[in-house]
């Protein structure tokens, strides 16, 4: 028997120390779970929270859904310049969320709704993408077109929730002058 603890010593007492280990780590017990793999693995299972039960659900994917602002033309006014030296902005409106309807002068130019709407031109471009917006005058609303054509008006328009859009209108232009 001493030559087999001499020989198998430490094999014996490694193999007692992982069994003597083991039992330990196998009878601890946290908030009513035995063993170490339990406590472990119950931090890992992660909770998943469904949020389309939440109250104001509802409100916010109403809200998110919204009607977002927009630019349109004024329909008596048309989508036809055929004056070398037009009022632009008159012939446009933006409409809010809530179906208001504001003179696209008066927002952009006169500044009249600045708590609940807010409007600039970003662009006027050619046909071919040449910006043409040096033709107009954001003192006055007035525009030079110098050749007939199609051109795309780029605005920018921002409501009262913040929400920003812009909108890109088509336009021809049936005769120019220089």
């Amino acid at each position: 028997m001493k030559e087999i603890f001499q020989e198998f010593g430490t094999a014996i007492i490694s193999i007692a120390t992982v069994v003597l280990v083991i039992g330990i780590l196998m009878g601890i017990s946290v908030s009513g779970k035995t063993g170490l793999l339990q406590i472990v693995g119950e931090s890992v299972i992660k909770n998943e929270t469904d949020y389309t039960s939440f109250l104001d659900f509802d409100a916010v994917v109403n809200w998110h859904n919204r009607t977002k602002p927009e630019v349109a033309y004024i329909e008596s006014y048309g989508r036809f310049f055929s004056r070398m030296n037009t009022e632009f902005l008159v012939r446009y409106y933006a409409k809010d969320m809530e179906g208001i309807i504001y003179p696209m002068d008066q927002v952009i130019l006169a500044k009249l709704f600045t708590d609940t709407m807010f409007g600039k031109v970003l662009d006027i471009r050619k046909a071919d993408g040449t910006s043409v917006k040096n033709l107009y005058s954001a003192m006055n609303g007035m525009i030079l077109f110098q050749k007939a054509g199609v051109y795309e008006v780029y605005f920018q328009i921002r409501d009262r929730e913040n929400i920003i859009r812009v909108c890109k209108i088509s336009i021809a232009v049936m005769r120019g002058g220089k």
